[in-house]
């Protein structure tokens, strides 16, 4: 495991880019686009498109996150609670300030 600086931290509003990859990525279609808060840092580890092509030794390693949305943000249709939460693990790659990017 390699220690690296992260970009963003606990409390920042980032959002997930909205980019389309014809490669393996860990990162979920529906929270492309969508911005949410860094709750939580993880280790940094292989880019998950080196990993899936086996480039294990000599990957690209970045920091990784959990980012927690809003339900109702994710999902316009959405009929729990308000205050209902999705918290996923996205890496650095894919995510950028929020009000940053298009939306």
């Amino acid at each position: 495991m390699k220690t690296m600086t992260p970009r963003f931290q606990v409390g920042d509003r980032v959002t997930v880019r909205d980019a389309t990859t014809m490669f393996h990525t860990r990162t979920q279609g529906f929270t492309r686009g969508q911005t949410g808060t860094v709750v939580e840092h993880r280790p940094a580890w292989i880019v998950p498109e080196d990993e899936a092509f086996g480039i294990m030794e000599n990957g690209r390693y970045t920091p990784f996150y959990v980012v927690r949305f809003k339900q109702t943000d994710l999902w316009p249709d959405y009929t729990g609670f308000e205050v209902d939460t999705l918290e996923t693990e996205c890496s650095e790659m894919w995510l950028e300030p929020a009000g940053k990017g298009k939306k």
